[in-house]
């Protein structure tokens, strides 16, 4: 069941990757005062800002896990530090407390190993683009998609790369963070599955190298198609199409459906997708 919010719910913020200084008050305010015009309760984890250790950031997800209160928990960071939490997580709680996950990039971690070690779904998404430059609009699709039940922030246009119908669940996210989870219990079955892979930084040879890695271990063999958002380094210096070719040859023995689309990804205008 997607989440659907109302004036008066309670949402959390955490911090479960690199920290968050002291610096970033002034937009972390802004944020939450745009929450709050929308009626909600926010409540910020003890985690939230400065360094802390793996285990007393998961303690805390996991107590926002455990507060029926709390409908939604939003994860403003990224970096590299979140998969240090996944060990200490309380994935039975999790699953009882159905409470809504965000966050995207290194968060990518977290959203996979729920979904694996849960079995609930999560959301691919960054909500401190409400007060980025296309602030104004993605509060507008938040709002819709939230709190009237509409699709609004969930709809991207895509182009094929590879095929013509891409249907079915989707895992992943951020490429190089995704791999992280490769050999441990929370990397999830792609079988059947689309695998959503963006990312931040990487020009085209450590793009192509995470894509070897991806085949080797079955990935395009297993799973039913690609989405691929955006990959903003390798676009700023014209590398894209280095990328496209070498996947239409990892796949060309198992031409699964491949699309691509600008609507997902570290972009302060990206949508929002479910991760199940």
């Amino acid at each position: 069941m997607t989440l659907q919010l109302k004036s008066g719910d309670t949402v959390a913020l955490i911090a479960c990757s690199d920290p968050i200084s002291q610096d970033r008050r002034v937009q972390i305010n802004e944020l939450i005062g745009h929450l709050q015009q929308w009626g909600l309760q926010v409540v910020e984890a003890r985690t939230l800002i400065d360094a802390h250790t793996a285990q007393e950031k998961a303690n805390e997800l996991n107590r926002l896990f455990a507060d029926p209160q709390i409908k939604a928990i939003f994860d403003i960071s990224g970096g590299d530090l979140a998969n240090g939490i996944l060990p200490y997580l309380n994935y039975a709680q999790i699953r009882t407390a159905q409470t809504a996950f965000f966050g995207m990039s290194d968060l990518t971690v977290v959203l996979n190993a729920i979904v694996q070690q849960s079995q609930i779904q999560t959301y691919h998404y960054q909500i401190m683009n409400i007060i980025k430059e296309h602030g104004a609009e993605q509060r507008q699709q938040f709002y819709r998609t939230f709190f009237e039940g509409g699709s609004d922030l969930y709809q991207f246009d895509f182009d094929f790369i590879q095929g013509e119908h891409l249907n079915g669940d989707v895992i992943g996210g951020n490429i190089r963070c995704f791999l992280k989870l490769v050999g441990t219990p929370y990397f999830p079955d792609v079988s059947g599955k689309v695998i959503l892979l963006e990312s931040w930084s990487g020009r085209a040879a450590r793009i192509i190298s995470m894509l070897d890695q991806l085949h080797q271990i079955g990935v395009f063999a297993s799973c039913s198609g690609i989405l691929l958002g955006t990959f903003t380094e390798i676009e700023q210096h014209h590398e894209w199409h280095q990328i496209q070719q070498y996947l239409l040859q990892l796949t060309a023995q198992h031409p699964i459906p491949i699309v691509k689309s600008k609507g997902i990804g570290h972009n302060s205008d990206s949508k929002c997708i479910i991760i199940s």
